[in-house]
């Protein structure tokens, strides 16, 4: 367990003797390696830091004042976590000077008014620090066997740095000196490959770097006596933490040591994944969640992850250059995402609000517009199937998006964003158009107008189709079909004698036609299709 110094002056043995702290801040966040006992004036060459001292300033009492100092200012240097001065046998009161050199360094100076056995305190606290060394070497056991593992089945930096992730439950990131963002997302004060200063690693956004450290944990991987890179785990610092992040990274050291990383290592581990989500090449939910985790694709509260897919428009289009495009217009929009080329189609996972979800889709497409005119390509199409709550659901969201995408190019060819809610309807019906009940529903709603049309070319099935669609304002329907008015009211004459009369007011008459119609849209672009 860890121990601070608020925690040891409040254990039961410690507290009797009514400790009163008069000098130091924070107690609660200054850890206590080791508690120490020593009377002798010249201790601080024989402490290492995180020392509590206790003392009953035997050794200080025939010292001047000058000296007293220096011994506090020399305890303070080394990095002890505190000096506890119990009075009574030596001093009756703390002398002024150790008060003001405490204040002065920050050096926490606790005063114990009562007699207390040291012996009893460095018991009761060893006993908890030692229980608290075992439980770490317990987990880094476990951490180092669960990466060695992973290691083992070929998980490489990607899959490793996911794995990590897992473990610590908070977003891990691995960089490298020569290559930048080697594996999980970039955090929110990261740092690409000149980022990196000889002193050390450092952002390069203008916050104190005080900041940054305490939002994250951060730990050097070192090969051969060199930099490699670091490790990076997006949560405040804990022992639990740090204690992951050093076992993490003697994995992570070895595997470095052994591989030519890339820049687009990340890249290509994430379209590796996204290839073996849609064609069912995994083992498990577990293994695909670790996967993403390593290509930085992390759901925070409040976000969905969203399946994205960009059809080829024609013969034409490269999907390789789409892809390239996508990427790019990727990074920008989205963030952190998986892309890859499948039979032809460009998809994409990432996450997003289900609020922004069109205004972000319609982003992207304009992202990759602008890369496809700089290495002269064309425009694209973009479709989103449903959002979904987690990586494993892609492997039914993707289904989704890519028919969403078959259906907008016979349908609405034209679209540069379609989502799936737009094309429900549709999709429950395309299992079905070929279907001998839905052809004779069809035939009962709309049978004479096709009759019509089919001898006159009158297109009263698509002068009734806009009429819906343009929710039965005649002026909208006689501008969307560019004919005058009367030429609609017409038609609208026509359609009602052939039908039998047209009540679009009665819900049931108005959703059965429109449900004919969707069912005829499809069977129109069927037929093109072919």
């Amino acid at each position: 367990m860890r121990l601070t110094v608020a925690q040891l002056i409040n254990l039961p043995v410690l507290a009797r003797a009514r400790p009163e702290v008069v000098s130091g801040e924070n107690l609660e966040n200054r850890d206590v390696r080791w508690v120490h006992t020593s009377e002798i004036y010249e201790i601080s060459s024989l402490l290492q830091g995180g020392e509590a001292l206790l003392t009953t300033g035997l050794g200080l009492v025939a010292l001047s004042p000058e000296a007293r100092r220096n011994y506090i200012a020399d305890l303070a240097k080394v990095g002890v976590a505190a000096v506890l001065l119990e009075l009574g046998r030596t001093f009756p009161e703390a002398p002024s000077d150790l008060i003001d050199e405490a204040k002065r360094f920050g050096l926490p100076l606790i005063l114990l008014h009562g007699v207390v056995p040291f012996i009893e305190v460095t018991e009761v606290a060893h006993a908890l620090l030692l229980v608290g060394e075992l439980n770490d070497l317990r987990l880094s056991t476990a951490v180092t066997d669960r990466l060695l593992h992973s290691l083992g089945e070929g998980a490489g930096l990607v899959g490793l740095t996911g794995l990590v992730s897992e473990i610590a439950g908070c977003p891990a990131s691995l960089y490298a000196v020569d290559a930048g963002l080697i594996a999980g997302a970039p955090q929110a004060d990261g740092f690409e490959a000149d980022g990196f200063e000889a002193n050390g690693f450092q952002a390069e956004e203008a916050q104190p770097e005080a900041t940054h450290r305490a939002q994250s944990v951060r730990v050097a991987v070192v090969t051969g006596g060199v930099v490699w890179g670091e490790l990076v785990l997006d949560a405040p610092e804990s022992p639990r933490l740090r204690t992951i992040a050093e076992s993490a990274v003697q994995v992570l050291r070895a595997e470095a040591a052994r591989s030519n990383v890339t820049p687009m290592s990340r890249d290509q581990a994430g379209a590796e994944l996204l290839r073996d989500i849609v064609t069912g090449r995994y083992a498990g939910a577990a293994e695909l969640t670790t996967r993403a985790l390593g290509a930085g694709l992390t759901v925070h509260h409040g976000h969905k992850i969203i399946a994205l897919c960009l059809p080829p428009r024609s013969a034409r289009t490269v999907a390789n250059t789409v892809m390239i495009a996508a990427r790019e217009a990727a990074r920008q929009v989205l963030g952190a995402s998986l892309v890859a080329e499948v039979d032809g189609d460009v998809l994409v996972a990432a996450v997003v609000r289900p609020s922004d979800l069109r205004a972000v889709v319609a982003r992207f497409a304009d992202a990759v517009e602008r890369e496809l005119r700089s290495t002269s390509g064309g425009g694209v199409m973009v479709s989103a199937g449903h959002p979904v709550d987690d990586v494993p659901a892609l492997v039914s969201a993707f289904p989704s998006a890519r028919e969403t995408a078959r259906l907008a190019m016979r349908l609405t060819p034209a679209a540069r964003v379609v989502l799936a809610v737009d094309f429900a309807l549709y999709q429950l019906l395309t299992s079905l158009v070929d279907d001998e009940s839905l052809e004779r529903f069809v035939n009962d709603q709309l049978g004479p107008l096709l009759t019509h049309d089919a001898r006159t070319g009158a297109g009263l099935v698509m002068t009734l189709d806009a009429y819906l669609a343009a929710g039965l304002s005649k002026t909208r329907t006689a501008d969307a079909l560019g004919i005058r008015r009367q030429t609609l009211y017409s038609r609208l004459e026509r359609i009602s004698r052939l039908l039998g009369g047209l009540d679009l007011d009665n819900r049931e008459q108005r959703t059965a036609l429109d449900l004919a119609l969707v069912s005829w849209r499809l069977r129109v672009s069927a037929a093109v299709g072919a």
